[in-house]
């Protein structure tokens, strides 16, 4: 009995150890959920894993006619998951989501915790490496891996010689796109037009300043 309870308290350290791996990669990039968060969660997936296979083992069989379905603990994992990793994940009010990213990796998480809880060291070790993978080389500055930059920018524009198709003419020499107009008149020669940019990812934060700057016509800017 004792030979058991080590083994399964060797499981849930192990489980603690590779969520603090997947955490410390998350918190050097300052996200919501860090290393305490991930090692909490991979502590307790591996915890009710270890309940679910081996906590029922006295009352198995003890009554005739009665199934018990021990499965029905580590299902449970899977609907408290779905509560904590959706209140992580916002909208702000430009539209922008955020928070997805490390929502999924809390819900991998849980399942290396469940896979070692259940003993399946191989692909619990071997998942957790490869979340990290996953994690690491898509916030390299490669652009296969980079998203196009979008923001919400203002222009003051002239009603009377054609200032729209000048903006237009220039965000288009650089492949930006301009989708979400809302138009205000500000008096009878002066309207603002508000607007989303998506610009390509080939450009840097640097080049992106640069580039929206450079519009005499600009009052503000603002990028996700």
């Amino acid at each position: 009995m004792l030979d058991n309870e080590l083994m399964y308290m060797f499981r849930v350290l192990l489980a603690c150890a590779c969520g603090a791996i997947i955490g410390l990669e998350r918190q050097r990039r300052v996200k919501v959920a860090g290393l305490k968060t991930h090692m909490m969660i991979a502590v307790a997936a591996a915890l009710m894993m270890i309940i679910s296979k081996y906590g029922f083992m006295d009352v198995v069989g003890v009554s005739d006619g009665v199934d018990y379905d021990v499965s029905r603990v580590a299902a449970g994992i899977i609907t408290g998951m779905g509560i904590l990793s959706g209140s992580i994940v916002f909208t702000s009010k430009q539209g922008y989501v955020s928070g997805i990213t490390t929502a999924a990796g809390m819900w991998a998480t849980i399942g290396i915790g469940m896979a070692i809880g259940a003993g399946m060291y191989g692909v619990g070790i071997g998942t957790m490496l490869l979340v990290l993978v996953i994690q690491i080389i898509l916030h390299t500055n490669l652009t296969i891996f980079k998203k196009p930059t979008r923001g919400h920018v203002l222009f003051l524009l002239s009603s009377k010689d054609g200032g729209f198709e000048k903006i237009e003419k220039e965000l288009t020499s650089y492949h930006i796109r301009m989708n979400q107009f809302k138009w205000e008149r500000k008096n009878d020669d002066v309207i603002r037009l508000r607007c989303q940019v998506v610009i390509p990812a080939k450009y840097d934060r640097s080049e992106v300043i640069r580039i929206i700057t450079s519009f005499s016509e600009l009052e503000t800017f603002e990028f996700e």
